[in-house]
């Protein structure tokens, strides 16, 4: 598997495995609440891709190319709202990596994806000197949920969100991973 940063190319094959996630909630029931055509867009893809934000895990054995089966966004941007939690470790900006708009193709789920994109954050963390990793998902995404504490994040508290524009209240879990030198 490779993972690396993101190029133009990939910015429709993003866009897609987005919109599989929503199409596949639409027809299993919400968990990450994400809503084709409101979030995340190709509006989404072009701004992590322009900050040099979006990345790709590639699997090498699926074409002669490699077929993207995971990305999201890693920066050191934290949401308004995680400053009302009582992180683990005190860090500064640069000492923490956030993930942002994770997702897996649901056609290649339970494959080891996931945990592999997750492997690869924490090394990219070890490699720019960051201390802990950080993101947040809605409490109905119980799958991602599981993974990221069988990975040893740690949950620290919930946020209760405004109505958004398409009228969802939806409430977010932040979770941590303070990572131990090595």
């Amino acid at each position: 598997m490779i993972f690396r940063k993101a190029v133009h190319s990939d910015a429709k094959r993003c866009l897609e495995i987005y919109d599989a996630v929503s199409d596949w909630e639409a027809a299993n029931g919400k968990q990450c609440c994400w809503e084709k055509g409101f979030y995340p867009t190709m509006e989404t893809v072009e701004s992590a891709l322009s900050l040099g934000e979006l990345y790709v895990l590639e699997d090498e054995k699926a074409g002669k190319t490699g077929q993207i089966a995971a990305c999201g966004i890693i920066n050191h941007s934290q949401p308004e709202f995680y400053k009302l939690f009582n992180w683990a470790f005190e860090a500064a900006l640069s000492e923490v990596l956030v993930l942002h708009t994770f997702g897996v193709d649901p056609a290649m789920q339970r494959k080891g994806y996931g945990s592999a994109f997750m492997a690869f954050y924490e090394k990219m963390a070890y490699d720019t000197g960051c201390k802990t990793l950080r993101l947040d998902t809605v409490t109905s995404n119980q799958k991602s949920q599981a993974m990221y504490k069988k990975l040893g994040f740690k949950t620290l508290g919930q946020w209760e969100g405004a109505p958004n524009e398409v009228g969802w209240s939806l409430t977010f879990v932040a979770l941590e991973k303070v990572l131990l030198p090595k």
